[in-house]
């Protein structure tokens, strides 16, 4: 499989989250930035995180573009506002465009459903004039929504490098989950 990890500048999260790939992984394994300038090395923080972790790296940023996205099988982004504007400018890959958080996340997908579900049911209330009903399902809705939040990896940039090292760690989380969801697919 082809994956393609996006964050902003392509300095931080999506370079780090290449490196550990590449470590667990045989798949082909790339990043790039919505707002990147091309040619740029990885942050002082991201180099220093990767060195102390045994990695050694030459990285250099590049823009997400239409070569890349037609490259790969899979864009994770690091946050939802990358997901929505990957989304936007590349209509036709959405459907393999997501947060690594909500790829990785099993529950994800049950959840986007049932509150998609409970959208549907309240406007079926709204008919009825049940308000107490309306109240109920507005508070199941808050509830799904609550649970689908948490998607975006935290940026480190312009830290100190102990926040790199959380997002590290938060990286390499939900890395491990990746490989596992990869390696059970391909069974």
């Amino acid at each position: 499989m082809k994956l393609l990890f996006v964050c902003t500048g392509n300095t931080c999260r999506s370079p780090m989250a290449e490196v550990i790939m590449k470590s667990k992984s045989t798949h082909e394994v790339k990043s790039a930035g919505i707002m990147a300038a091309d040619g740029f090395p990885a942050s002082e923080g991201t180099a220093a995180v990767l060195r102390n972790k045994g990695y050694e790296q030459k990285h250099f940023s590049q823009q997400v573009d239409n070569h890349l996205v037609d490259w790969a099988d899979l864009l994770l982004t690091m946050t939802k506002g990358h997901r929505d504007l990957l989304k936007q400018q590349f209509p036709n890959a959405s459907s393999k465009i997501f947060t690594l958080k909500e790829y990785t996340n099993e529950a994800y997908e049950e959840t986007w459903q049932q509150l998609k579900e409970a959208y549907a049911k309240l406007e079926e209330l709204k008919l009825t004039s049940n308000s107490e009903a309306q109240k109920e399902w507005m508070l199941k809705i808050y509830e799904l929504e609550e649970a689908i939040q948490d998607t975006d990896i935290s940026d480190p940039y312009g830290a100190d490098i102990t926040v790199y090292e959380q997002t590290y760690d938060e990286l390499e989380k939900y890395l491990d989950k990746l490989v596992k969801k990869l390696d059970n697919s391909n069974r």
